[in-house]
């Protein structure tokens, strides 16, 4: 690994001056897995939980010390993650830990880098799929993923996809369905009281998006992922 990208404009290399000296084994995703032995049963039960968050670790470089400080701030704020081995996902970043610097050098000083971040890979560069009518649309990734949708009409209208209705009580105009907040909402206005049914997911295969009469529009930011 070269370098890395965050927040999809900030290139280590080029704008921090960052050298990568020990690159990171890549992590896996993993499950979230709880076991329960059961009297009477043959082998234990097996409740899936969730996924466990995911940490890159590696050791990179800076030749000038006194730029150090700028670059702890840019990491603290870092939102995203793109690495030079496959720049077509990115991570979604939780929390960085450094270490202090260690003298290399005259003019070269490393340090340790602790990345936590969201469980998967997001694909990169995806434009926002806009909608005026019922219709496909195409998955990518290869599990399942929690969009973010805007919902346009006015009244109480029934957005379907795969075949899962979902009653939104329209009141200004559209309506934000966020699956992975689990939040629907106007504005900075919570309205999960305007909203009957599951928050959707979309698969990595074909999904079926059906606008009930009156939805004029859906928008849909689809946050395609891999493990």
């Amino acid at each position: 690994m070269k370098k890395f990208i965050l927040n999809n404009n900030i290139d280590s290399y080029t704008d921090l001056g960052i050298r990568i000296t020990s690159p990171p084994i890549l992590p896996t995703t993993q499950r979230i897995i709880d076991t329960i032995e059961v009297d009477g049963r043959e082998g234990s039960l097996t409740l899936l939980k969730g996924w466990e968050d995911i940490t890159i670790t590696f050791r990179a470089a800076l030749s000038n010390k006194m730029e150090w400080g700028e670059v702890l701030s840019i990491f603290q704020t870092a939102e995203t993650i793109t690495l030079s081995t496959d720049n077509t996902v990115y991570y979604k970043i939780k929390h960085v830990k450094t270490s202090g610097l260690t003298h290399l050098l005259s003019n070269l000083w490393e340090f340790e880098l602790e990345i936590r971040c969201a469980p998967f890979r997001y694909l990169n560069n995806v434009s926002n799929i806009n909608r005026t009518s019922s219709g496909t649309v195409q998955g990518y990734g290869n599990i399942y993923s929690q969009p973010k949708i805007t919902v346009y009409g006015t009244g109480s209208r029934t957005l379907t996809i795969n075949g899962k209705p979902i009653v939104l009580n329209i009141l200004n105009g559209h309506l934000i369905l966020d699956s992975e907040l689990k939040e629907c909402y106007y504005g900075n206005v919570a309205q999960n009281q305007n909203m009957t049914g599951d928050f959707p997911i979309l698969t990595p295969t074909t999904n079926q998006v059906t606008l009930g009469t009156g939805i004029t529009k859906v928008e849909i930011e689809a946050r395609w992922r891999y493990l």
